[in-house]
């Protein structure tokens, strides 16, 4: 068969290497090189953010600041050929951080002018995580496990994307972008006759780095296994879930709370008078450490009311036992006159999907902590899983059980939940009914540890956010959440905090009811 020609290609093209078929040699192959056609990256923190128009492309796994860069190819595929090898290429600005993945992406429906994160696809299989490295900041990737079954009859074209992903929590990985004209990402493609066989098709791409495209993904591992590749009891449901809450759990009423920054200079028990002035008996208090949790009391103490308090610690701190004498006489110091729900890594999606740290740690490290805390024979401690809601919809790809270390573990299922929607107040039976569905399905207390919404363009009033903010709480009061603590911080993403009068009035209303 003769080799491929670059006219019948209509992808942007970096020329070709021909191997020609002659006598019982392999079957010929054609490798061509493609360039980028859409790429991007999206932001946590802008979530309604495009950056398709930008010339450099991100990935950063910062606590504050977390983005993965898109890429998208159009692949042809030549009559009578199959693709036999992939290698992605991308051009770092300078020496890149020793752990960038490339993933696949779960659908190839999305452009650069209007991808972000709120909408964007989900990740699926990590496709390489140990990349050759130029001299010249060059990465190249070996994504054989993205080549897509063959369809009969054989498609002309296919489309591939992929993702960029860094797992530093400290160093930027910076790459052009097709707007820098040089330096743009390139997908080489190795294609072979359609009769090849498959061990026809590996000596034909004999000499890459890993040639054999059976070889399975690399990446985390497997969500049926710990970090000591033992079973896992939070890998599949639970099967002995019990059918109510545990004994030492209040079933009174939903408690109204908030989650606030202390501003201009002010202490935290002055933080909490101002929210308290704004919102009335709040009953609750939203806690966070970004690090290890303050010796008590520490905000969560001082709050002296119901706390959601969460720390950070990566996984393998916890699993190496380092963290074990501290954390043993925070929970022994912890109240026992007041209910304190205590979330280990809150939101841990991105970290995991980003690399820092694999769901098997996470869940290892909670089944650790849980036993530290049961030490402290306190029943006011409840160990209390907050996850995004994100993870529950089809397209972030992901699957909220790879995060649960299981039933006997977790006593109560948080959520964060948010209206990102600029243009209308997403329906409180859509927001708040998929998180308590999901946790009456596993038998679970819930709460809503985190609640809010910027106010829509056509809402300069509040009024429309004094409405949805009352059915939320209205919701949430009929689910039998136990709490709902509204995030009440003016964020990077947007300004959730409540300063027109109608929406404080709303969320006061539910404190003081």
């Amino acid at each position: 068969m003769a080799a491929i020609a670059a006219t019948v290609v209509g992808a942007a093209l970096i020329g070709t290497a021909v191997v020609l078929a002659s006598g019982d040699d392999p079957p010929a192959t054609t490798t061509l090189k493609i360039k980028v056609s859409e790429d991007t990256y999206v932001v946590r923190e802008q979530p309604d953010s495009a950056f398709g128009a930008e010339d450099k492309l991100v990935a950063v796994s910062k606590p504050d600041y977390y983005a993965v860069t898109y890429l998208k190819f159009d692949v042809p595929i030549p009559t009578g050929y199959r693709i036999a090898a992939m290698s992605l290429l991308v051009q770092a600005q300078d020496k890149p951080p020793s752990h960038v993945k490339a993933r696949s992406v779960l659908s190839s429906d999305w452009t650069q002018k209007d991808l972000a994160y709120a909408h964007r696809p989900g990740l699926g299989d990590v496709l390489n995580e140990a990349p050759a490295v130029s001299d010249s900041n060059l990465i190249t990737f070996n994504v054989d496990n993205a080549i897509q079954p063959l369809t009969q009859p054989m498609p002309t074209a296919s489309q591939y994307s992929f993702a960029v992903t860094n797992a530093s929590d400290s160093k930027p990985l910076t790459l052009y972008a097709g707007e820098h004209g040089e330096g743009r990402a390139v997908l080489e493609v190795t294609y072979i006759e359609a009769t090849a066989t498959d061990s026809e098709m590996r000596e034909a791409i004999q000499g890459r780095e890993s040639p054999d495209p059976s070889r399975k993904p690399s990446g985390t591992p497997s969500p049926g296994a710990s970090a000591s590749g033992t079973p896992d009891p939070g890998a599949s449901p639970s099967t002995g879930a019990s059918t109510g809450p545990p004994p030492n759990l209040p079933t009174g009423s939903t408690l109204c709370g908030a989650s606030f920054y202390q501003e201009n200079g002010e202490s935290y028990t002055q933080a909490l008078a101002r929210e308290d002035g704004y919102f009335g008996g709040m009953e609750a208090a939203r806690v966070f450490y970004p690090g290890a949790p303050a010796n008590w009391p520490g905000s969560a103490g001082n709050a002296k009311r119901t706390v959601i308090v969460s720390f950070k610690y990566n996984p393998k701190e916890i699993l190496n036992g380092s963290r074990d004498s501290y954390l043993r006489g925070w929970f022994a110091g912890a109240p026992r006159d007041r209910d304190v729900y205590w979330v280990y890594y809150h939101e841990p999606e991105d970290n995991i999907e980003s690399g820092v740290f694999t769901a098997a740690d996470y869940r290892a490290a909670w089944r650790r902590l849980a036993g530290l805390a049961d030490q402290a024979g306190n029943p006011k401690l409840h160990a209390t899983l907050v996850l995004m809601d994100w993870t529950l919809m089809s397209q972030s790809g992901r699957k909220w059980r790879d995060y649960y270390p299981g039933a006997d573990v977790i006593d109560v299922l948080g959520w964060d939940v948010y209206n990102w929607d600029k243009n209308k107040y997403t329906s409180a039976d859509d927001l708040v009914g998929r998180v308590q569905a999901i946790s009456n399905g596993e038998n679970k207390p819930w709460g809503i540890a985190e609640m809010g919404s910027a106010k829509i363009s056509t809402d300069s009033s509040g009024s429309g956010r004094a409405g949805w903010l009352t059915s939320m709480a209205n919701k949430a009061i009929t689910g039998k959440a136990l709490w709902i603590t509204y995030f009440d911080i003016n964020w990077s993403t947007a300004d959730f905090r409540l300063r027109d009068s109608v929406s404080q009035r709303a969320w006061r209303d539910f404190c003081d009811r």
